[in-house]
Parts: C-alpha cells; sequence; structure tokens
C-alpha cells in the first residue's frame, strides 16, 4: 500500500503531531507500505533543500522516510501556503493520502485533490481548531463552514486522538466516520533513561524542579504556570520553573511577565534541547505541568508517564483520558493558576504520593505504545479500501 502523509511541519521540527507522523511512517515502512511525507520546509537543523523558482527540487530522506519538502509562503502567519504543493500531490497515485492537522494548507488541498482524484481522504485532527493562537472568529467561522461542506465532507474516516475531540467534531461532521487512536509513545526508548542529577548539574539547580515542556506559544498556558510561581515559592522558596522549548514567538512576553511579578529568578527557559537532555530534564523534574488552554492528547503527558513523573494538567483535551485526577496526577481547571499551584505544592510536600503516582504512570503507559496505536490505524486504512 502507498501512503502520502500530508502535515505542515515535519521532523526535525519540534511537536506531536509531528513526532506522530514520524513514529507512524517508521513503522507502516517496517511492516512493508510505501510511505510519502509531504510537508513544509518550516524546521531547522535539516540541509538547506534546493530550490528553483521557490520550488523544492527532488526529494530528500529522514531516517528512512521519503520526504518531501516545499517553500512555506507566510502571507498569513497561521496559514502558510506551501508553493508547488498543490502540483506534486496531484502528480502522485497513492492508495490512500492521510493528512494531519485540521486548519491547515496542506489537508485542505489534500481533501481537494483526494475529491478530483477519487483518492481516499483520512483525516487526523490532532486537537480543535485553531491550534495554537487564539481565533480570528471572522476567519474561523469562515474556515469552518468550508470545513463542513468540502474537507470534513471528503474524508472517509476521521481520525481523533481523544473522545473530547471526537465530541468536537461529530458536531461538524458525520460521527460515525469518527474514530478515536490517541497518540502513542516509543516505549523501549523511554524506558531507557540516564541517571538523575545530569540535569540539575547542567543548570546548576538545587531546590525542587517544576518541569513544563512545549512548543513556546500561547495556547500550551506557560502564562497560567508563571503566574502560579508566587504562591508556589511562598510555601516553597527554593523551587524553580523550568520550561523546555522552541520560542514561536511568545517567549519575551513570558519573561516579562516572570519580571513584573518578580520571579524571573526563580523561572528558567532551557530553548530547545537535544533528545538526551530531554530525558535528562524529565529525569530531574519533580513535577510536570502541562497548563494548556488547547491539546489533542499531547505527547508530553505520555512522556512524563513513561519516566514516572507525577503531572498537574489543565483538564482540556485528552487529558482527562489518560489522567485520573487524585489517582494519576490532577486535573485543574485551564487558566487558574491558584488551581494549578494548589496542586504542585501538594505533590512537592508528598514525597510518597509522588512516588505512588510516578509508579503507577511508568506501568499504565504501556497500553498507548505506537505499536498498538499503528495496528489500529492500519487497520482503518484497510477498512477504507475495502468498504470506502
Amino acid at each position: 500500500m502507498k501512503i502520502v502523509m500530508a502535515i505542515l511541519r515535519f521532523k526535525p521540527a519540534i511537536g506531536g503531531g509531528e513526532e506522530h507522523v514520524y513514529q507512524i511512517s517508521k513503522r507502516l515502512i517496517k511492516r512493508g507500505h510505501e510511505v510519502v511525507v509531504y510537508t513544509s520546509d518550516l524546521a531547522t537543523h535539516y540541509p538547506k533543500p534546493t530550490y528553483l523558482n521557490g520550488v523544492v527540487v527532488g526529494e530528500g530522506n529522514y531516517d528512512g522516510i521519503l520526504v518531501k519538502r516545499f517553500h512555506a509562503l507566510c502571507f498569513v502567519k497561521e496559514y502558510p501556503i506551501l508553493k508547488g504543493f498543490f502540483k506534486s500531490l496531484l502528480s502522485e497515485s497513492p492508495d490512500i493520502i492521510h493528512a494531519h492537522g485540521f486548519g491547515y494548507f496542506p489537508c485542505d488541498v489534500a481533501s481537494l485533490i483526494c475529491h478530483i482524484r477519487d483518492i481516499p481522504f483520512i483525516l487526523t485532527t490532532h486537537g480543535f481548531f485553531p491550534s495554537s493562537t487564539p481565533a480570528n472568529r471572522l476567519l474561523t467561522t469562515l474556515y469552518l463552514r468550508f470545513a463542513k461542506s468540502c474537507l470534513l465532507r471528503e474524508a472517509r474516516r476521521i481520525i481523533c486522538v481523544s473522545s473530547s475531540d471526537r465530541s468536537y467534531y461529530s458536531r461538524l461532521t458525520d460521527p460515525n466516520k469518527i474514530v478515536v487512536i490517541p497518540n502513542g509513545i516509543d516505549i523501549d526508548y523511554w524506558y531507557a533513561l540516564p541517571r538523575k542529577g545530569l540535569f540539575r548539574d547542567k543548570w546548576s539547580i538545587r531546590g525542587p524542579i517544576i518541569g513544563s515542556i512545549g512548543r513556546i506559544v500561547w495556547a500550551k498556558g506557560f502564562q497560567y504556570l508563571i503566574k502560579a510561581t508566587p504562591m508556589i515559592l511562598k510555601e516553597i522558596p527554593n523551587a524553580k520553573i523550568v520550561i523546555v522549548g522552541q520560542d514561536f514567538g511568545y517567549l519575551t512576553e513570558l519573561k516579562e511577565l516572570a519580571y513584573r511579578l518578580r520571579v524571573h529568578e526563580s523561572v528558567i527557559f532551557t530553548g530547545p534541547l537535544r533528545a538526551e537532555e530531554v530525558k535528562e530534564f524529565y529525569v530531574d523534574s519533580d513535577v510536570i505541568a502541562i497548563p494548556s488552554i488547547f491539546e489533542g492528547l499531547p505527547s508530553v503527558a505520555l512522556e512524563a508517564m513513561a519516566c514516572g513523573k507525577p503531572i498537574v494538567a489543565s483538564d482540556v483535551g485528552g487529558l482527562c483520558e489518560i489522567l485520573e485526577d487524585g489517582l494519576n496526577g490532577f486535573l485543574v481547571k485551564p487558566g487558574n493558576s491558584d488551581e494549578l499551584a494548589r496542586a504542585i505544592i501538594t505533590l512537592l510536600k508528598n514525597d510518597e504520593l509522588r512516588e505512588k503516582i510516578g509508579s503507577l504512570n511508568r506501568a499504565e503507559v504501556v497500553k498507548y505504545s505506537w505499536d498498538r496505536i499503528v495496528d489500529q490505524i492500519e487497520k482503518v486504512y484497510y477498512e477504507v479500501l475495502a468498504h470506502g
């Protein structure tokens, strides 16, 4: 079977959707399928592609995956257009086109080509629209009208990573073609952890660490973690808030907020870290905070679970489906810094509770292995090809 994956950004770009497509592509190839990833050049640290009139010439390879990258024209910041994407994808002859990320150009173009060529179209939504910035109401309304009449109607199957996502999309399209398949995790990779203390030594941290990781954007809610910091420091003065991730235009605002609240000496922004450094960060964190405003089912939660860490998270998206409040973590209202602070303080003051929750999380995360997830996705492919 030949499968085209269409996504706005791909590895080595950092993000849950990027990791999702990478992991399922690797496993589908191992199972004998042909996979081509269609994406943009919106990533860092990969060899610069060759351009001819703004269009990528030739094909690249990322860890054994055939990747075609197209130059992004960012006339509208939240909706980059990929030059040459339509023409190139139109010339492909896949059995299935599987698009990732509702609300982005590659997904919309893929659905149009599937309509023209009568190719089965599958969409994995990866959360709600918009996923990273506050909504422009007019543009959102117009886009949702287009999606209901064209994009979502064209999809043979819509894969949501959580039941809350399914509930949202069921209001926009036929709920009978929606299936829930969560994100996954590479169990073998995350069970091989470095020794404790490496991250603390590199950053000269001696007190408790409240870790948070993700792209530095408004929707990840880091601002609410910073607003929770004064309350945390009153109870635990030597605590450090460590925020890991690449800046997508929101870092300056977060730093200014930390200075205004006079907690800047207790808030550390590491920027993006190498893969092994991320493991070290998890290992040395005492609590992982996920204060997001929007989420699907974030890989951060699964990574923290695999590392045996207790989690305090916003009660949004699929987080409430993998975390049971008070059992294997704490759920708080999104945007409520006081609740966030109280939950973090409770965990930091109770070593036994942290250990108990961490052990439970490490055992539970096995059911989210990528091999199990790909089993379910592959089943969807065969059902679509057999029955439409």
